[in-house]
């Protein structure tokens, strides 16, 4: 199994778009026509109208897309050499049930953690106030859960934030709720996306605003093993795929389809579909002008990849490849791949846990390294954009107990969750 970043509000790049007709969704189609198609869509979305934005103008700039606090960061005026930082881990809460994800709040209060057994509660310190319970619909054993949660770019105007979760079936369902000093209204509830799943593992599950407005969605594959369901290489199905769609705009009762999507008119590939070729992208982030995702490799191969948030139809080379290896083969042709910004055998791992990019003010030295770790080993490494890499186990003492998720607390810092319930802090210690 196996990011996000508190920030200040900057100027967002408007988001042109042209009118194209969506011919399916004129065509009389139900939302539950392709609910039995496993990896599709069970909504016909149409194209964002040409007079429509993404986002507003001002927006909360979320540096790696599920995090919108501006922060209140402890400023530092110089750095040193990244192989000199004396990294650290704080245990700063307790008593989580199976959490895999922290996201701040945008309004400013305790950072949400994401527990997989089907809760969003508050990292308080104390009784973990609880902001929304979906364990009644929520699916969870294995890979199986509450997965994710995302607020909205425009959060401090329209109030809306998206979860994503495993429902019976299994289906993977992304669900839109309006939160008031925070709590999720269940009234407010609207399903955005719901994707059958034809097995019970490879969810994926993480989704984020991307610096562009729009909700990024990673699914893994399919689930079983060696890409069963062939789903890696098919850019008409969801799944196996990073998903790119606009929601919370005005009119449009689920989501819309960027009309820069590469597949935008269903030739090709599925409209909703950004980019292929990932088996378990467990978490994703984003930095900057780019998204850095983790996938979590079949036998030998945990990866990291990088690219432009703006490069679309990529293909990160699942199954093909696993990391830049040929998979299952002694030869093949890896032109026209994504391959990894770095890769580590499963003599150091079994199972990579994605990542955040740091951007705060407390480590200086450190911004820009998108921090990871291993679920079996708990190694913790980071890289930088450039494919300087660094390995801060030894330095924080050990490998981290079966790490889950990480995230951006609102203070701009980078925390880790873990299988048995703690809430673990990076931190620069003295001397």
């Amino acid at each position: 199994m196996s990011g996000t970043r508190s920030s200040t509000r900057t100027a967002s790049k408007r988001v042109v778009i042209v009118v194209v007709a969506l011919l399916v969704a004129a065509a009389g189609s139900t939302t539950n026509d392709l609910n039995e198609d496993a990896g599709a869509s069970s909504t016909l979305a149409p194209v964002l109208p040409t007079t429509t934005t993404a986002i507003s103008t001002t927006v909360i700039s979320q540096g790696s897309g599920t995090s919108t606090t501006a922060a209140t960061p402890i400023t530092t005026s110089s750095t040193i050499p990244v192989s000199e930082v004396r990294l650290g881990i704080e245990r700063i809460d307790t008593g989580f049930d199976n959490p895999v994800l922290l996201v701040a709040d945008p309004l400013g209060g305790f950072d949400f953690v994401v527990e997989q057994t089907g809760s969003i509660v508050r990292a308080d310190q104390s009784g973990h106030e609880l902001a929304l319970d979906l364990s009644a619909d929520v699916e969870f054993g294995g890979e199986k859960g509450l997965l994710g949660l995302a607020f909205h770019p425009d959060f401090l105007d329209n109030g809306l934030a998206y979860v994503s979760y495993v429902a019976k079936g299994p289906h993977t369902v992304i669900e839109q709720f309006a939160v008031s000093n925070g709590v999720f209204d269940r009234n407010s509830r609207t399903e955005i996306i719901r994707i059958r799943q034809p097995a019970a593992n490879h969810n994926g599950g993480m989704i984020a605003f991307g610096p562009d407005g729009y909700l990024w969605i990673a699914l893994g594959d399919g689930g079983g093993s060696n890409d069963r369901f062939a789903n890696g290489q098919d850019s008409r199905t969801l799944l196996g795929s990073m998903l790119r769609i606009a929601v919370g705009i005005a009119g449009i009762e689920a989501y819309a389809i960027p009309v820069d999507n590469p597949f935008v008119d269903g030739e090709g590939g599925a409209p909703e579909v950004w980019a292929i070729g990932l088996r378990n992208p467990w978490r994703f982030a984003f930095g900057g002008d780019d998204v850095w995702i983790a996938d979590v490799g079949q036998g030998q191969f945990e990866e990291v990849n990088v690219a432009p948030v703006s490069a679309k139809g990529l293909n990160y080379g699942w199954n093909v490849l696993e990391g830049s290896s040929c998979f299952q083969s002694s030869a093949c042709d890896a032109s026209g791949f994504v391959l990894p910004i770095t890769e580590y055998s499963h003599d150091e791992g079994c199972s990579i846990t994605g990542g955040v990019v740091y951007e705060g003010d407390a480590m200086p030295s450190l911004r820009g390294q998108f921090f990871y770790a291993d679920y079996c080993t708990g190694i913790v490494p980071s890289i930088s954009r450039q494919g300087q890499d660094h390995l801060w186990t030894d330095v924080i003492g050990g490998g981290i107990d079966r790490p889950t998720g990480f995230g951006i607390g609102r203070d701009a810092e980078v925390y880790i969750v873990t299988q048995n319930g703690e809430l673990l802090k990076l931190v620069e210690r003295d001397g």
